[in-house]
């Protein structure tokens, strides 16, 4: 039954400009981004065919994460997170620009500093904008809000793939990153329009960066439940793996070299259909209380994994599309359900570096499943369908763990054991996870108190 604080999607959007723009801006960035992605798939193809070499891009896209988060996670709750945004928007406009430099394999390598440096500044965009959303948005419609902005990246990145196989193989690999330089700036204007006042003015710490840092931490530690919702999407990294292999199976199954930007670009484009439509259709026919987000994540998990069995057997770049487009429908679940839960169950000021905190975990585990499918494929011999055979396999083993703690902590609700902050169940209704008051989570992490 949908809960009767409910919002539509388009009534979000016209009743709440702070977030309309952001929304603007996140639709402009992101169609940018694949379009920029698919080309950097066709420069590296067309100048190298390693299956290594691709990881390699892959892990330069996720990696610097790791090492940026901390140091984003204190920046995004220390200082005004619409600035951040736009700043980074800015800086990547002029990193963009510098892959009209590449000319051939020697400079390659500049390939993958360019990309490093993109990704590390969005590496503070991403948990920024992912934090002000409680700021713009009332409580009751934060699962609205999250879903809206899950369902957007999915689709910018099916048109934004569809469009980049398009411009790339009529225009070239140039006109695609000039296209997407021109979007960073978009996107700050349309940032820009946010009303300051909604940007979470801080007030300024007595504390340095790294016992900010170190607070985060022992927050974690002393609310096991945000711990665990942060690392629901690194359960679904184990699987990250299929964007290095995206390329590599669509140049198995398609037989002409002039149709592989358009292949590649017709999978990623399934793989934002899919995903689009995960969140919506749950949200739709089932609602959004607390049991539907925690079973429709436990049961993503499970029907992911089927997915990736269908890939496994797909032998052409149709049947590839539909197992791809069933992968990230369910995948996306995870991820909307997993931000929501979050939003409700953090406080504001940690906000910043739990999101990078997960973000970090994440990227971590998507780089080393990246690489693995570069090694499967170049040092052992394995082939494409083999490598998304034991993707299914590992991607089930978070659901069954995530099953374990939801069945844990109904148990320990039922023998009276478990209450407030540390119970992510909550039987009135729509909260899935009752917030904790500040000043007694400071209180408990300043005491160290389990």
């Amino acid at each position: 039954m949908q809960n009767k604080s409910s919002i539509g999607y388009l009534q979000l959007l016209r009743q709440n400009e702070s977030f309309r723009n952001l929304w603007f801006g996140q639709v402009v960035s992101e169609l940018g981004d694949w379009l920029n992605s698919i080309a950097i798939y066709a420069l590296i193809l067309r100048l190298s065919d390693s299956g290594m070499a691709m990881a390699g891009a892959m892990m330069a896209k996720l990696l610097p994460i790791v090492l940026i988060s901390p140091i984003a996670g204190v920046v995004v709750d220390r200082i005004s997170r619409k600035t951040v945004m736009i700043v980074s928007d800015l800086l990547r406009f002029v990193v963009v620009l510098g892959f009209l430099l590449v000319e051939d394999q020697s400079t390659l390598w500049f390939i993958y500093a360019l990309v490093i440096i993109e990704i590390s500044l969005s590496g503070f965009f991403e948990p920024a904008r992912s934090a002000i959303i409680p700021s713009l948005v009332p409580k009751e419609h934060l699962v609205t809000a999250n879903a809206l902005s899950g369902s957007t990246w999915s689709v910018m990145l099916a048109f934004g793939a569809a469009l980049g196989g398009v411009v790339v193989s009529l225009f070239g690999i140039r006109v695609a990153f000039m296209v997407d330089s021109c979007t960073f700036l978009i996107s700050a204007w349309f940032i820009s329009r946010i009303p300051s006042g909604t940007s979470l003015a801080k007030e300024h710490s007595k504390k340095n960066g790294f016992q900010e840092l170190m607070d985060a931490m022992r927050y974690l530690l002393k609310e096991p439940v945000v711990l665990v919702l942060s690392l629901l999407k690194s359960g679904l990294a184990v699987a990250g793996g299929i964007m290095t292999l995206i390329p590599l199976m669509a140049n198995q199954v398609l037989s002409k070299a002039s149709m592989l930007s358009l292949g590649i670009g017709v999978l990623y484009s399934a793989r934002g259909l899919g995903a689009a439509l995960g969140p919506l259709l749950v949200k739709r026919f089932f609602g959004e209380t607390a049991n539907v987000l925690h079973w429709s994540i436990a049961a993503a998990f499970f029907l992911k994994a089927l997915s990736y069995f269908f890939i496994a057997s797909s032998e052409n770049l149709w049947t590839l599309s539909f197992g791809v487009a069933a992968a990230t429908f369910f995948g996306s679940i995870i991820w909307v359900f997993s931000s929501s839960l979050i939003h409700l169950s953090t406080p504001d000021h940690y906000l910043g570096r739990v999101f990078s905190f997960e973000l970090a975990i994440m990227t971590l585990v998507m780089g080393i499943s990246n690489w693995g499918v570069g090694f499967a494929v170049d040092d052992l011999g394995m082939t494409s369908n083999e490598v998304a055979f034991w993707m299914a396999g590992l991607v089930a083993l978070p659901g069954l763990s995530w099953t374990g703690f939801l069945t844990f902590i109904r148990k320990q609700l039922q023998q009276g054991k478990c209450a407030g902050s540390t119970c992510p169940i909550d039987p009135s209704g729509f909260n899935p996870l009752p917030l904790v008051q500040e000043d007694q989570i400071e209180k408990k992490i300043q005491s160290g108190e389990k």
